[in-house]
């Protein structure tokens, strides 16, 4: 999931970011030279920001030439732009595990604990993550994408609503739904920018909370016990 927000100051846009890469991969050698470029830049971007990222570091981390790398980015800022588009198609493949599992089939209070732990896991393993959100740079392109990335998960959400909160009403289904992606977006970053693990999870927690009880007047109402019926005494 992605999350919305203005461009950080000193994050540039000019001629270097509207640089496309040079040259797009069509040999399977090729499209695996690529994904250890892109590996390298996620791990050599979250551990030192994008300012202080090189080209040369990338090349050393991938264990290739820096000429490599040029041949399919001009550019530091194309890099972590695919680097971001190669983190949005890791969500949505993520989400379609989660979105046709057995999950769907338990009951919606351990859907959604489940569903967030999940989300967690996925990215506190996913240097992409940590390289585009963590960090201050983001680019409008980045941005504007991940913004519509919240909005498809946001939609397909809905027929899950339409299953699991029966007093959901259909016209209030993408109001909720986006509500749900972009609380958990934002939390997740908030989360994962704090240092102490302890406090990380007691966020977490905290937003497990928020979201189950705002969720809760739409789930379909418990049954009430049955009360034993009284035993008429007979006059006999």
């Amino acid at each position: 999931m992605f999350v919305k927000r203005a461009r950080p100051n000193g994050a540039r846009d000019g001629a270097e970011g509207a640089a496309p890469s040079r040259r797009v991969p069509a040999q399977e050698r090729s499209k695996q030279r690529v994904e250890r470029i892109l590996e390298a830049a996620a791990l050599v971007f979250a551990e030192g920001g994008y300012e202080a990222a090189t080209m040369e570091a990338i090349a050393a981390r991938a264990e290739t030439s820096i000429g490599s790398i040029y041949q399919f980015f001009p550019n530091k800022l194309a890099v972590f732009n695919a680097l971001a588009r190669r983190y949005q198609e890791k969500v949505r493949s993520f989400f379609d595990v989660l979105a046709s599992g057995p999950l769907l089939e338990k009951p919606w209070s351990e859907i959604l604990e489940a569903s967030i732990d999940a989300w967690v896991g996925f990215h506190e393993n996913e240097p992409g993550f940590r390289a585009v959100w963590v960090g201050l740079h983001l680019t409008e392109q980045v941005v504007t994408e991940g913004e519509a990335l919240n909005r498809e998960l946001a939609t397909r959400m809905e027929s899950i609503f339409a299953m699991k909160l029966p007093r959901l009403p259909a016209r209030m289904r993408p109001i909720v739904a986006t509500m749900l992606v972009e609380v958990f977006s934002a939390m997740l970053v908030v989360s994962a920018r704090r240092k102490s693990e302890s406090e990380r999870r007691a966020m977490m927690a905290e937003t497990k909370t928020l979201l189950r009880r705002y969720l809760e007047p739409y789930e379909a109402p418990d049954r009430p016990p049955t009360k034993p019926r009284r035993r008429v005494k007979s006059d006999r």
